[in-house]
């Protein structure tokens, strides 16, 4: 079965690290972008929805009922009350930002079927939010969450970052404890990533003048993965992906099916999609994609995939892949082994320790 990707390409603000296809200050042409995406989904079943931004909780709630509604395997028959009543095994998820939903939104989209929240915390740090951009405080982080929990959700993954420029590992362990005593089912924890074209590129990476803050070297760098690896796993979350923790029966079905390169198909602007081994994505630009065909691109258009994205996207699982995906490249993988990078685990190839902070590196071999 495929998966959903919807996205959401509006923002109140741009954070300084995000390259990201969002927007801020279009939200003039949200009813309209609407319109567009529930005329993009194809009246099917879907094995797992997952709307990505920007920001969807920008969004009204009658916006989200208007896209659901044409998804067959979201919604039954109206109830009794009126409303609509969900299919309760499918995993429905929303990305939030703390200061963009109150409870009674928050409660309206749970009413609606929407079944798990990831929300966009990044720190508890005020002066760390502060140069990421963010349009919240740790205080706000807080309230918000509490509202998801008192709206009805009971599935809620807390999204982290760290190696912040002037990051110490004392603040990021308090990051940490902050978030297991909020009590999470899920925890997304990542390292800055500085892209091209964000403000922290131009702050960063090229040739200005040394800002206020650096950014942590390697090492304390990796000494944060390290951290964060020990500490939630201690607390009781599992850790199944390179960057993804889970209480037991809690791991994001949607994203697994990313990373088993399996079929998904997105709708929105700049989203992509995989399907039977081929992939196409729309344009980035709201206003193009807008004025972009909702039929499924012609087959001059897709580009086909091969072995290596199976490869470097099923070994970002911390259980690997079976040993005779790697046919053919039956070189990378001794040399990795020599390197420490990669082991063996039965019937299957995954990341060391060492490998799983030096993921990329790995990849590379299979690019």
């Amino acid at each position: 079965m495929t998966a959903l990707y919807i996205h959401i390409p509006f923002c109140q603000r741009k954070c300084n690290y995000c390259d990201f296809v969002s927007y801020a200050g279009k939200e003039v042409t949200i009813d309209a972008y609407v319109a567009k995406l529930a005329a993009e989904i194809p009246n099917t079943e879907f094995s797992t929805i997952f709307f990505g931004g920007g920001t969807p909780t920008l969004l009204e709630p009658r916006h989200f009922e208007q896209i659901l509604k044409n998804v067959a395997a979201t919604f039954r028959s109206p109830s009794g009350h009126g409303g609509l009543k969900t299919a309760a095994t499918l995993e429905i998820t929303a990305e939030a930002n703390p200061g963009t939903a109150n409870q009674k939104k928050l409660r309206e989209l749970r009413q609606l079927g929407l079944n798990r929240l990831s929300i966009g915390v990044q720190s508890f740090n005020d002066q760390h939010l502060q140069t990421l951009g963010r349009i919240h405080d740790a205080a706000t982080a807080k309230r918000f969450y509490a509202d998801a929990r008192s709206a009805g959700f009971d599935n809620i993954n807390l999204d982290l970052i760290f190696a912040l420029p002037g990051q110490t590992l004392a603040e990021w362990k308090a990051d940490l404890q902050q978030a297991i005593e909020l009590n999470p089912e899920h925890l997304s924890v990542y390292n800055l990533q500085i892209e091209e074209g964000t403000p922290f590129w131009e702050r960063y990476a090229s040739s200005l003048p040394v800002t206020r803050y650096s950014l942590p070297t390697e090492d304390e760098e990796l000494a944060m993965y390290e951290t964060a690896i020990e500490t939630l796993t201690a607390n009781g979350y599992h850790h199944y992906e390179i960057s993804n923790f889970a209480r037991p029966g809690r791991v994001c079905l949607h994203n697994i099916n990313y990373w088993r390169n399996g079929n998904y198909l997105g709708v929105g602007a700049g989203a992509h999609s995989h399907i039977n081994g081929q992939r196409w994505s729309n344009p980035n630009c709201i206003e193009e994609y807008l004025q972009h065909s909702t039929r499924m691109p012609p087959n001059d258009s897709r580009v086909a995939t091969d072995q290596r994205e199976t490869l470097f996207l099923g070994l970002r699982l911390l259980d690997g892949l079976e040993q005779d995906k790697f046919t053919g490249f039956e070189t990378e993988v001794s040399e990795l082994m020599k390197e420490g990078l990669l082991e063996a685990a039965g019937n299957y190839y995954r990341l060391t320790r060492k490998g799983l902070y030096l993921g990329n590196q790995v990849f590379a071999r299979f690019v």
